[in-house]
C-alpha cells in the first residue's frame, strides 16, 4: 500500500498536470447532482412507459429493441427503483467525459485545453445531463460509442487494434443495434478505419496487404453480425417473420408524407387514402406522421383487417422513387439543422422545449401516469426542487449547451486534416484516428436525419465531434523538428532503436535518426551505432536501409503512425506516444 506522503504527492501532481479538466469535471458532477435532485425519482417521458412496460417480457415487435429494458433497467429496478437508474445514468455520463478525455491524452493530445474540449461538452451540456435524468435509453448508446472508440483506438499497437479488440468491438456495435437501430450502418466507418489504419492501405496491390485487411474486418464484422443475426432470429420466434424493428413502416411513411405530391404521384387505389390531406405548406412534422397509424380515425380510411404498417411501408417507398430529389433534400435540410449555432425549432420539428428543464416536475401530458409508474417502480410520487429546477433551466437556455457551429467546425477541421489537406496533417499519424469519430457521427446524425430531426438525436455528435476536432487541431498544430535538427538521431525511448515497421529492438545501443523513404525500397537516414533495425526495409548501422526482405519487396520506411504514404518517420508519433 502507497504511503500518505506519497499519495498526496501523486494527488497533487494528478491536480497539477490535469487541474483544467478537473475543474471541467467538477462542474459536470455538480450539474448531474443539481438535476437529480431536482427531479426525484427520474424524468419520464412517453417512451419511458413503454421501456418500463416491457420489463420482464422483452417483446421485440414494439417501437423501441429491447437493448435498454433487457441490460439496463431489469437488473437495476431489481435492486432499486427509478432513482438508481438515473443516478448510474448520471454516473455514466460522467465516465464517458472522463474517458474522452483519457482517450484524447492517450492518442497524443498534450495540450491539456484541447483534451478537456474533447470531454467538456459531454459533460456540461445540459441536454446531456437533461436525458441522463429521464428513463431513455440515449446515454447508453453514448456509453457504447466510447467504448468502441477506446477498443479500437486506445489499444492500437503497430498502428491498429488488437484482434480481440476487434471483436469486442463487433460484438459492441450488435449490442449498440440492440439499443436503437439507428446503430446498424455503424460498423461502415468502423470497416474503414480498419482498412487504412497503420498504412496497410498502402500496398493494397499484394496478397499479404489482403490477407489483414480480410482478417480485420471478418474480426469486427462475424461477431457484429452473429449478434444482429441473432436478435433478428429472436424478433422471429415473437413475429413469425425475421426483421429487427417493426418500425420501418412509421420511419418510411413519417419520411414519404412530408413531402409527398399527391396530386402528381402515381398510387395504387389502396395507397391513394396514404396521402395526406394538407396542402404541402401545410404539412404537419415527420413526428406526427410517424405516429399516426395509432389514430383510429386515420386506421378506418381501410377495411378492417388491412395491413396498416404495409400500406405505410409501401406508401413511402413510392414516394422515395417518384420523389428522390425532394425526399434527398429534405434529410439533407435535417441533417443541417443540427449544426445550427442556437437550439431552435424550425416548423414541423419536435419541439426543443421537450428536452429543456422545467421549474417544476415536467410531466410531458402524461401526469396521471407518470405518478402511477413512479408509485410503482420507486415508491414514491415525482417531485421537484424549484431552486435546482430554475437554475438549472437558466443554464440551459443562455449558453450551457454546445452550440451547433461549433460541432460543424469540428466535423469539417477533422474531414480536412483526416484527407490529408497539410503536409503536417499527413505525417500525424492521427488521420485513421480522427476520421473513425467523425464517419460514426456522420452515420449516427445522418441515419437520424432520414427518420426526422430532434434535438435529442444530436447527443452522439458531442460524443463523438469534440473528440474528432481535437485530434485534428493536434495533427495541424503539431510541431515537426528539423531533420537536420539532431545530426546524431533521436534515441528509441527504451533504449533501442525503432525499425521500419514501429516496433523497437533492445538489440544494440545505436540511435536511429529520421529517414526518409524514396518509395521504391531504399530509405536513407543519418543513424548512426551499431544496432540493426529491421522493418519492411531494415536499418543497417550506418545509416542506410537497405531494401526490404519478402515478397514484396518494397520499403515502407513507416512507423505505426505514418499515414502518409510517403515514407516518412514523424518526429513525434501519436498514439503510440500516448
Amino acid at each position: 500500500m502507497l504511503a500518505p506522503a506519497l499519495l498526496k504527492r501523486r494527488a497533487l501532481e494528478l491536480g497539477r498536470h490535469h487541474w483544467l479538466f478537473l475543474v471541467v469535471f467538477v462542474a459536470g458532477l455538480g450539474l448531474r447532482a443539481a438535476a437529480w435532485l431536482a427531479y426525484p425519482p427520474a424524468l419520464l417521458y412517453g417512451d419511458s412507459f413503454r421501456y418500463l412496460d416491457n420489463v420482464g417480457t422483452h417483446n421485440p415487435t414494439g417501437l423501441h429493441p429491447i437493448g435498454y429494458d433487457l441490460f439496463v433497467l431489469e437488473p437495476v429496478l431489481a435492486v432499486g427503483g427509478l432513482g438508481l437508474v438515473s443516478f448510474l445514468q448520471h454516473v455514466v455520463g460522467l465516465g464517458c467525459g472522463l474517458a474522452l478525455y483519457a482517450l484524447a491524452r492517450r492518442l497524443g493530445v498534450r495540450r491539456n485545453w484541447l483534451a478537456a474540449l474533447a470531454a467538456a461538452p459531454v459533460l456540461l451540456d445540459a441536454y446531456e445531463v437533461q436525458i441522463e435524468q429521464m428513463i431513455m435509453s440515449d446515454v447508453w448508446f453514448q456509453v457504447i460509442l466510447v467504448a468502441v472508440l477506446w477498443l479500437l483506438l486506445g489499444t492500437k499497437r503497430g498502428g491498429q487494434p488488437p484482434v480481440w479488440a476487434t471483436a469486442v468491438a463487433g460484438v459492441l456495435f450488435g449490442v449498440a443495434v440492440i439499443f436503437r437501430m439507428v446503430a446498424l450502418p455503424l460498423a461502415l466507418p468502423a470497416v474503414v478505419f480498419l482498412l487504412i489504419a497503420g498504412g496497410v492501405w498502402r500496398r493494397w496491390g499484394t496478397w499479404a496487404a489482403w490477407r489483414t485487411i480480410l482478417v480485420r474486418v471478418a474480426t469486427l464484422l462475424l461477431p457484429f453480425a452473429l449478434v444482429v443475426v441473432g436478435y433478428g432470429a429472436y424478433y422471429a420466434s415473437w413475429s413469425g417473420h425475421f426483421a429487427l424493428s417493426p418500425s420501418t413502416g412509421n420511419v418510411l411513411y413519417a419520411r414519404g408524407a412530408v413531402v409527398a405530391d399527391c396530386q402528381n404521384l402515381e398510387l395504387a387505389e389502396r395507397l391513394r387514402p396514404a396521402c395526406p390531406d394538407e396542402p404541402l405548406d401545410e404539412r404537419m412534422g415527420s413526428d406526427r406522421y410517424a405516429h399516426i397509424g395509432a389514430d383510429d380515425e386515420w386506421r378506418a380510411q381501410w377495411p378492417e383487417g388491412t395491413n396498416i404498417v404495409r400500406i405505410q411501408q409501401d406508401f413511402g417507398k413510392e414516394v422515395i422513387r417518384q420523389q428522390p430529389f425532394d425526399v434527398a433534400v429534405a434529410i439533407m435540410t435535417d441533417f443541417l439543422k443540427g449544426f445550427r449555432g442556437w437550439r431552435v425549432d424550425t416548423p414541423g420539428d419536435v419541439s426543443v422545449e421537450r428536452w429543456h428543464f422545467q421549474s417544476t416536475y415536467q410531466f410531458y401530458n402524461h401526469e396521471e401516469k407518470s405518478r402511477e409508474y413512479a408509485l410503482r417502480y420507486s415508491g414514491e410520487e415525482p417531485e421537484s426542487r424549484p431552486t435546482l429546477g430554475t437554475a438549472l433551466r437558466w443554464y440551459q437556455l443562455f449558453g450551457g449547451f454546445t452550440p451547433g457551429n461549433v460541432l460543424g467546425v469540428a466535423l469539417l477541421l477533422a474531414l480536412a486534416a483526416g484527407l490529408g489537406v497539410t503536409r503536417r496533417a499527413r505525417a500525424s499519424g492521427l488521420r485513421s484516428a480522427m476520421l473513425l469519430p467523425a464517419g460514426m457521427a456522420l452515420v449516427s446524425l445522418g441515419g437520424a436525419a432520414a427518420f426526422e430531426f430532434s434535438w435529442r438525436y444530436q447527443l452522439p455528435g458531442i460524443t463523438l465531434l469534440p473528440l474528432a476536432g481535437v485530434l485534428a487541431l493536434t495533427a495541424l498544430l503539431r510541431h515537426r523538428k528539423r531533420r537536420d535538427a539532431d545530426p546524431v538521431g533521436v534515441p528509441a525511448p527504451d533504449g533501442g532503436p525503432m525499425d521500419g515497421a514501429g516496433q523497437r529492438h533492445s538489440g544494440g545501443n545505436g540511435r536511429v535518426g529520421p529517414a526518409a523513404g524514396d518509395g521504391n525500397g531504399v530509405g536513407k537516414g543519418n543513424g548512426v551505432g551499431n544496432g540493426a533495425a529491421h522493418g519492411d526495409g531494415a536499418v543497417s548501422g550506418n545509416g542506410h536501409r537497405e531494401p526490404a526482405h519478402g515478397s514484396t519487396g518494397e520499403a515502407a520506411a513507416e512507423s505505426p503512425d505514418d499515414e502518409t504514404g510517403r515514407g516518412e518517420v514523424p518526429a513525434e508519433t501519436g498514439p503510440e506516444r500516448g
